[in-house]
Formats: C-alpha cells, structure tokens, sequence
C-alpha cells in the first residue's frame, strides 16, 4: 500500500470519526439542565427521553458553533494545548469534575420532582425511580448521539468522495444536501408517515367501539334519541358518551331542590371518513331546531377535543345551574388525540369552530331578537382553541356572545394572546387583569374570579362574562414555540402557587422539557396541570350570574364526578 493512499484512508477515517468537543460540553450541560424540575414530575422513562433529546439538542447546537468558531480561531492563531505529561492528570480531573457535578445534579433533580409533585397533589418520585431514569437517559442520550455521528459521517464521507469530483465547497454543500434530504425521506416516509396511519386507524376505530354500559337515550330532547338527525352509533364514541350522560330533570331536582326541566344535549359527527365542517355544523343547527332548543333561554356551545370529546363539567355545570332550562351543543371534527391533531392539521379545530358558531348565529337571526337564547360558549384545550377562532379579537367577542368559559387555552390560540399581551402592568401573566376585570377575568383558581393572585379585590363585573382558566401548571397553557429561543413572563414572575420556584428557563432545554409535560398534563390531581373540575362550576355560576352557595356546589360537584364514573 503506498504512502500516498494510507494517508488518504486516514484522512477519511479522521473525517468519518470526528467528534465535536464544543458539542459534547454543551450536551453534557444540557443533561444535567434536564435533571431539573418542570411544570409536573414525569414518569421515569420520559424523563430519560427529556434528558436524551436536551443532550442530543444542545450537541447538534455545540458542533454547530463549534465548526463556525474553528475557523475564526485558527485565522487568530488561538488553540488550546495541554502538555503530554499533564494529559493524564488533566483527564482525571475532568472526569472527576464531571461526575461529581452529574451526581450533584441527580439528587438536586430529585429533591424538585419531589417538590412539584407535592405542589400538584400526586406522588413524589422515589429514588429508585429516578435512578432508573437516570440510567435510561445516558443510554439513551447515547444512542441519540451516536446517531448523530451517523449523520455527521455520512455528511463528512460524502464531502470528502465529492471533492474529488467538484470543488471542495460545492462538495460540502451538495453533501450536506443529499444527506439531508435522505434523512427527511426516512423521516418522513417511514417514521411519520407510517406512526400517523397507525394512529389514524387506532383512532378511527375507536371512534367506532360503544363503551360498555351505555344505551341510546330514550328522549327525543337529545341527539341519537327518537326523531334524531343522526342515529346514536352515527354519533361515534365520544358522542355516544355526551349524549347518554345527559341528565333527567329529576336527577337535577335531587341536587338543586327545585323544580327542573330535561335538558336539551346536542352532538353531530362527520359522516364517513371525509370532514366537511360545514355540513356537520349545519347538522348541529338542524337538532337543534328539531329539539326546541332555541326556545330555551340558554344555548351553549361546546368545542372539543381532537377525539371529540366534552368534559362533563363543562356541560353539567351549565344543566344543574340553570335546572336543566338550557340547550348545549358540540360538534366532531376528528378522530384522532388532541395532540396529534393540533400537529397534524391546526387549521382544522379553527374552521370547525367558526363554522359552528357561525351557523348558529345564522340561526339565531332568523328569530325575532326578543325570542332568542342567550348564546354562551365554552372549550377545554383544543376545543378553545378552535371555538375562539371565530372572533378577530376580544371586543368582537364581547361584542356576540353573552358569556364564556375557556378551559386550558393552547397558548398559541390567537385571541388569548392578545388578551394576555393587554394586561394590566404589574398583574402576572398566568392570571392577567383586563380593564379592572369589567368583562375578561383570569382564574387559576376560583378565588381569582372577585381578586386577583395578589389578594386585591377586582372591579365590577359586567356583562357579558368571559373566564379564561388557567393553571399555573398546566404545559398545555405555556407550552409555545418561543420558549426555545425567549423567556416567558410566567417562569420570572414566579407567581404560580403549584410551580416550583426554583423553575428556570434555558434556551431550547425548557421548550423541549414543558413539550413532554405535554403528555402527562393529565396526571396531576384535580386543580392542577390540564385538569380541571370543580372550577368549572364555579366558573359558570359567575358567567350565568347565578348565586351559588357552598352547600349546592358542593352537591353539584359531587353529581358530576358520579356521572364521570
């Protein structure tokens, strides 16, 4: 073999096996970062993955920087060099240092999940736990990173065949090209593609499967019951379930002590696998004519979920407060988990609730004014995302409707961020005040509804009423694109009573960590992270103006979580 061309296989070995010292330093900062509390304590094996994907973020980051700042400082003539003899010891200090901050890390990570999970009401992690998840992270972490040196070497390896061919900076871009591309065709075609179909179908035939215990309601006051638009299997799982939980006037009566009425429930799906928003919003508006709901003094709209599910909360609360004198309606607009819907097709819930509101309004033109419903609106999560895009901003909201609740608003939904971007100086932004709380007023919890989270006591409260409720802990509220590059006012306020003070923000680490809180919003206790119960009541007694003491609450709550089970 000559000289010439094992020279050149040690060239493409050097080049194939590079490692990205900046990269390793700040993947090894962002592990440690990750250790750290967030809004809710995740299970062991999430937060492996939380650790892993920090690391392999923060590596990506550091090999970048690294590479643009290699050649700025060889221009400078700057290097660092250690002395052969110094070498070894260096290296034990190194490792030493690292390990011993690494541990440190761990056990202050644990002392924080501890925290939190005390803050919202569940069962702290035990040491064991979290040493397994310590453990799955830095396999996984690695993994990750080694591929991420596939990446790199197959990017190294083909500028280094390319440059025999082409101009060495043409090849390092049609190198880069070609790699990428591959790496999104995989991506894409097999990974998302394929996960999606899979979710797709799992979802659809969910939709499909009555659950257990249910039967078709035997009122012709409530969708998929006698004379009904839609059969009740039409109706699909989650309207299945909306419907047959409706309760009969006596069930009202037991818990209010008055005299009640039958509530009027109605819910209309897509018909077949095609979503036409239109078409099934006309459907909505179709039952309710059939079913005189537009004779009661109360029609609420409710938004849903990707799955098109309702929170009994939201709709019970409104039944049992106004004795059962009300219409609520929702509508199907998926089949698939809010959020892979918000994901996959964020325009969708959007159209679904301005059609809907639209066609109701319509609706209710036609009608002599003096004989319409006072028209309320409410959504959880997705389903507020979705119903507030029918309003430009928050004067056209006030200015169409006689009152809302929104429940755990994405903070990426429109009206919501303007409203929250006009708050009062000095009032935090996970509870925001609005003109002295005259007709928008935040709540984290239901005494936030007469003050503020500083105790001050609010103005007057006009109609109409519009609650937004928000906990402090709740990923789904604060989770947005512009945690990975700015800190949020929420996480430097430190205004939240269920939130760890000792929550900090850093840059993508944070955006990636309250990304996964995503997906265990619903493991915290009642009051906390997404879920939200008892406030509801509380919430629509102060939009419907009606005087609630503690003891019918109470009675009212306990109702509903009967109905849930």
């Amino acid at each position: 073999m000559t000289a010439a061309k094992t020279m050149e296989q040690g060239r493409l070995r050097r080049v194939v096996t590079g490692r990205s010292a900046t990269g390793l330093l700040l993947g090894w900062g962002a592990f440690l970062i990750s250790l750290s509390p967030s809004l809710l304590p995740r299970p062991w094996l999430l937060q492996a993955a939380a650790s892993a994907v920090s690391t392999l973020v923060a590596y990506a980051a550091g090999a970048l920087l690294g590479a643009l700042l290699s050649p700025v400082c060889t221009a400078l003539g700057l290097s660092v060099r250690v002395a052969p003899e110094r070498r070894r010891r260096a290296v034990v200090v190194a490792a030493s240092l690292v390990t011993t901050l690494t541990i440190a890390a761990w056990i202050a990570g644990h002392r924080g999940r501890v925290q939190t999970a005390r803050l919202v009401g569940i069962d702290p992690p035990t040491w064991a736990a979290d040493l397994r998840a310590f453990g799955a992270a830095c396999l996984l972490a690695a993994g990750l990173l080694f591929l991420t040196w596939l990446f790199t070497a197959a990017v190294r390896a083909s500028r280094f065949i390319l440059a025999h061919t082409v101009p060495r900076p043409i090849a390092a871009a049609l190198a880069l090209v070609l790699v990428l591309a591959g790496t999104a065709w995989v991506t894409q075609s097999v990974v998302l593609s394929r996960t999606l179909d899979r979710l797709s179908g799992s979802a659809a035939q969910r939709d499909r499967q009555t659950p257990a215990g249910l039967s078709a309601p035997t009122s012709p006051l409530i969708s998929g019951g006698p004379g009904s638009t839609q059969s009740w299997a039409d109706l699909g799982r989650q309207g299945e379930i909306f419907t047959a939980h409706t309760p009969l006037p006596q069930d009202i009566s037991e818990v209010t002590g008055r005299p009640a009425r039958q509530p009027i429930r109605v819910y209309a799906s897509p018909a077949g696998s095609s979503v036409d928003v239109e078409e099934v919003a006309a459907t909505v508006v179709r039952e309710l004519d059939r079913t005189g709901a537009f004779d009661r003094p109360v029609l609420a709209l409710i938004g849903t979920t990707g799955t098109g599910w309702v929170d009994e909360f939201n709709v019970e609360s409104v039944e049992y407060l106004t004795d059962g004198d009300c219409a609520t309606a929702a509508m199907q607009y998926s089949f698939l988990p809010s959020p892979v819907a918000f994901v996959t097709d964020r325009e969708l819930p959007k159209r679904a609730g301005r059609a809907l509101v639209a066609a109701v309004e319509c609706a209710l033109a036609a009608r002599p004014a003096a004989s319409r419903p006072r028209l309320y609106l409410g959504g959880e999560s997705l389903g507020s995302f979705g119903m507030q895009a029918a309003f430009r901003d928050s004067a056209d909201m006030v200015g169409r409707v006689a009152g809302a609740v929104w429940v755990g608003t994405p903070g990426a939904t429109t009206v919501w961020d303007e409203v929250t971007a006009d708050r009062h100086r000095g009032s935090p932004q996970i509870a925001p005040v609005i003109d002295n709380g005259r007709h928008i007023r935040f709540a984290t919890r239901p005494e936030d509804l007469r003050r503020d989270v500083y105790g001050r006591d609010l103005g007057s409260w006009a109609r109409p009423r519009i609650v937004y409720l928000q906990h402090a802990s709740d990923p789904i509220v604060w989770w947005q694109p512009s945690l990975a590059y700015r800190e949020p006012d929420w996480i430097g306020e430190r205004a939240g009573a269920d939130v760890d003070p000792a929550l900090r923000w850093w840059p993508l680490v944070t955006f990636w960590m309250i990304g996964l809180d995503l997906t265990v919003g619903n493991n915290a206790a009642p009051g906390h992270g997404h879920i939200y119960q008892d406030d509801l009541v509380d919430a629509w007694a102060a939009v419907l103006d009606v005087p609630l003491i503690a003891q019918e609450r109470t009675a009212i709550v306990d109702a509903i979580r009967q109905a849930q089970r």
